[in-house]
């Protein structure tokens, strides 16, 4: 089968953090291929030239905006309105010249915003199906954009043929909104075999993971907070090491001199994947402190790893979590009941929750993403 997929998520080059949904496009497309298929994945042009891996073939869209995020720019500022314009007009010619050019069989539209757009002008040109699959900041921002955001949203998703998103309540959002049923798929990705598993310092501590953008959404300052309301014996048994980026670098770095954290936590920048790989077989839990949240890619990470979550209540989490006791879930989304979670889990074996952690990955593979999506 020819497949297209189009993409506002995508890395530049091989491992690269700048985000877990390009890393999940990227291993989503290679195993595509491995199974058989000729998979063209089209991201948003960079300035740099992009590094396809896997066999993979990347045509990307015109993009006059250089290596700005699209994401990250506001719609309330005017400047930006042209660059927008460009990027459709450019993007609806290439996308549709991209489809007839690999006679294309499915078009996969990662995310509905923008890149539905692309699949909805496909279809209208060649009458030719496509797929949407949403994510949770895709619908949540969009959605809030007044009288054309939920228009938007239902014209896209109101003419594809397969609708589906990384979380159940997003489904539940999606068939709100639009009033089309919504299929739950996990974003997930295939890291790398771990080949140089690091000894952890300081040695001989219990060791917690964060890996997510530096941004009050990921939660990095509650898990600060929370760190610091731990019970100074526990405290001292435990280390806590953040990997991510984000424009709330500066603030974490202070809040760890002013809170006295530098002995149990180490703020790092973003980690790649095999590095990831490594750093998980080596930490005992993985944390998830987040404000919003779906179902993040990280998740799947540490349970591909065997690694245990401890996470805010928010989203899906609560019920993946309790469902198949793969970790702990606070009583709320605060420091202080995520203090009390770390301080019960540091207490306790990881390696009891090894069998559970097997059951629940079995949902979460990329293998049975594709599956569910290729028989839809």
């Amino acid at each position: 089968m020819n497949i297209q997929i189009i993409t506002s998520s995508y890395p530049a080059f091989p491992g690269d953090p700048g985000g877990t949904a390009g890393l999940f496009v990227e291993s989503f497309a290679q195993e595509l291929v491995h199974q058989g298929h000729r998979v063209v994945v089209q991201p948003v042009q960079r300035k740099s030239s992009y590094e396809p891996q896997g066999g993979v073939i990347v045509e990307p869209i015109p993009w006059q905006g250089g290596d700005q995020v699209l994401a990250a720019m506001s719609l309330s500022n005017p400047g930006n309105w042209r660059t927008f314009y460009r990027f459709f007009k450019d993007g609806r010619r290439n996308t549709q010249a991209i489809h007839q050019k690999y006679a294309i069989d499915r078009t996969l539209c990662m995310w509905v915003v923008p890149c539905g757009m692309f699949g909805y002008w496909i279809h209208k040109k060649f009458n030719a199906p496509y797929d949407v699959w949403a994510l949770g900041s895709d619908i949540w921002k969009i959605r809030r954009v007044p009288i054309i955001g939920p228009r938007m949203i239902t014209q896209i998703i109101g003419r594809a043929q397969g609708i589906f998103a990384d979380g159940v309540q997003l489904c539940a959002d999606v068939k709100a909104i639009t009033g089309r049923n919504c299929q739950f798929l996990a974003s997930t990705r295939k890291l790398p075999e771990p080949n140089d598993v690091p000894t952890l310092k300081p040695e001989g501590k219990k060791h917690f993971l964060f890996v997510g953008r530096f941004h009050p959404n990921k939660g990095p300052d509650l898990l600060l907070e929370a760190v610091k309301l731990i019970k100074s014996e526990v405290r001292e048994r435990i280390h806590v090491h953040m990997y991510g980026l984000g424009d709330m670098e500066d603030r974490l770095r202070h809040m760890i001199r002013e809170l006295n954290l530098q002995d149990c936590v180490t703020l790092n920048g973003p980690i790649q994947a095999q590095d990831l790989a490594n750093v998980l077989k080596a930490v005992d839990y993985l944390v998830i402190p987040s404000r919003i949240e779906s179902i993040p890619v990280i998740f799947s990470d540490a349970l591909q790893m065997g690694v245990p979550v401890v996470s805010m209540p928010v989203g899906d989490l609560t019920k993946m979590i309790n469902l198949h006791q793969c970790g702990v879930v606070a009583d709320e989304a605060s420091a202080q009941a995520l203090s009390v979670s770390l301080e019960a889990i540091s207490g306790r074996d990881s390696e009891q929750f090894q069998m559970a952690i097997k059951k629940a990955y079995q949902t979460f593979s990329i293998e049975q993403s594709i599956s569910e999506w290729l028989k839809s």
